[in-house]
């Protein structure tokens, strides 16, 4: 903002004053000259840091990890430590998940998520302590209106009992890639009417609605839980499977969840559109225009782990766009939650890209601005488990050694250790544990880019405990 400034005639008796007095002495006409001058004042202003910006690495890293758990119990720990943003219930739960949700949510230092998918039908993990919901396909033989009551009446049931994010509605066309009997028509052209009714709806309840499984997997050749999946190509999808996304997204959808497929023509071979930037920020972010949160589907899923370990996949997917990534079992968790930390401290990941991610997931929880009770809770755990942590020399071949960092209150210094940097070696490189730069499929279906990895089976979604001795899920690891 400028502001200028001028004087003329009218400003003689103010331009004798002072520093032009003596300029001003002897003059007898009254017409005294006085020359215009001109000042810019220049005005910056700075916007404060939102919560995004403020929170400590470990802080970050947390907000973009949700964790599959069979009961809200078993993930007390890692919430309450700060190590996780939100929790997956996968399974049949109890009678008692509310008092199990309010129980392990009770002492977080940032709100959590508790996300399930209560689709109807066959997918009702909480059918133990609400009524039962009809699937897509019964819904679909009424109207778009009937269902979108049928969905918004069930989440208003499902909203009481601590739970604040819906893994529907299903936007899929067809029964293939899993999906069986869970989607509204074997026709996109049908689904569409029902997203356009249906995801309003649940926009308007206490819930944060989650269209999946981008960008369709109705016709996929199986199930990513059971290994490499393919859709058909780019080019048909967008003139089929991709229409009822479309629909979601101009619907103002909130969430997208996208799946562990690999699309011809849009992602590498061996590459599943969770960890493609071309798939994320090229055609659902730039083609489509998606805005909101991108959630990425179980990385547990066997067609991830059969390429790369979850923690890697989980740096490979921030990077390529997602906000917020689901994983499955308590050591990838734990290998996640360093992973990222790591990435972030050592600039792996863009800083932009992460306060993003942050942001969206911050902003589903109606956490938006300053978060000041939020940071200083996070201050007060990293005080008091103070620790130094040697971070393994991942995939990187050239890994210069074990180095240790130090985490205490906001912010995180890095020390040396007996073994010195080579000269011209980056800090960030000196700590990293660096991402595959290729993804390749092994044979036998475990990892070959290096690092610690759960094993290739889908059914590892258990504990989200740091400590991985609190029970292990019999989930197939789909998530979705």
């Amino acid at each position: 903002m400028s502001r200028t400034v001028r004087s003329g005639w009218a400003s003689v008796a103010l331009a004798c004053v002072g520093a032009l007095a003596a300029a001003c002495v002897g003059t007898t006409s009254g017409q005294v000259q006085v020359a215009t001058t001109s000042t810019t004042v220049e005005l910056t202003t700075t916007t404060p840091a939102d919560c995004a910006q403020m929170l400590p690495p470990e802080a970050q890293a947390a907000q973009m990890i949700w964790a599959t758990v069979e009961s809200a119990d078993q993930a007390t720990e890692v919430l309450t430590e700060g190590t996780i943003g939100g929790i997956v219930l996968e399974g049949e739960q109890s009678s008692d998940v509310a008092d199990e949700i309010t129980e392990a949510t009770a002492d977080t230092p940032v709100r959590v998520a508790v996300a399930v998918a209560e689709e109807g039908g066959g997918v009702q993990p909480l059918a133990n302590a609400v009524d039962g919901l009809p699937g897509a396909p019964t819904q679909a033989q009424g109207t778009p209106e009937e269902a979108a009551q049928t969905m918004a009446d069930h989440a208003t049931a499902v909203a009481e009992l601590g739970v604040n994010v819906l893994l529907a509605p299903i936007a899929d066309a067809g029964s293939g890639g899993g999906m069986g009997g869970r989607t509204y028509s074997k026709q996109p052209a049908e689904v569409t009417p029902f997203i356009d009714a249906v995801l309003p709806a649940l926009v308007e309840s206490d819930l944060t609605p989650v269209v999946k499984h981008w960008p369709g997997i109705g016709r996929a050749d199986q199930d990513p839980a059971g290994g490499t999946a393919t859709v058909p190509s780019l080019q048909e999808l967008r003139t089929s499977d991709l229409l009822p996304f479309q629909a979601a997204i101009d619907s103002g959808a909130p969430a997208i969840l996208v799946a562990n497929v690999e699309v011809p023509g849009l992602t590498e071979q061996d590459e599943p559109v969770t960890i493609s930037s071309a798939a994320i920020t090229g055609e659902l972010r730039g083609a489509q225009g998606f805005e909101g949160l991108v959630i990425a589907d179980d990385l547990g899923q066997q067609a991830v782990t059969d390429l790369t370990t979850q923690d890697q996949a989980a740096e490979l997917a921030v990077a390529a766009g997602v906000d917020v990534v689901i994983v499955s079992g308590s050591e990838a968790v734990a290998d996640t939650h360093r992973r990222l930390t790591d990435a972030i401290v050592s600039n792996r990941l863009d800083r932009g890209r992460v306060e993003s991610a942050v942001r969206r997931a911050l902003q589903a929880k109606g956490i938006t601005g300053e978060c000041l009770d939020q940071v200083a809770a996070y201050n007060a755990i990293l005080r008091n488990n103070s620790t130094t942590t040697t971070l393994a020399g991942g995939s990187d071949d050239e890994s210069d050694g074990p180095t240790s960092t130090t985490r205490s209150g906001s912010s995180t210094t890095v020390e040396e250790t007996d073994e010195t940097v080579p000269e011209g070696t980056d800090r960030s490189d000196a700590i990293s544990t660096g991402p595959p730069t290729t993804v390749r499929r092994n044979s036998s279906g475990s990892s070959n880019s290096g690092g610690s990895s759960n094993s290739g089976s889908s059914s590892n979604s258990g504990s989200s405990s740091s400590s991985g001795n609190s029970g292990s899920s019999s989930s197939s690891g789909n998530s979705g």
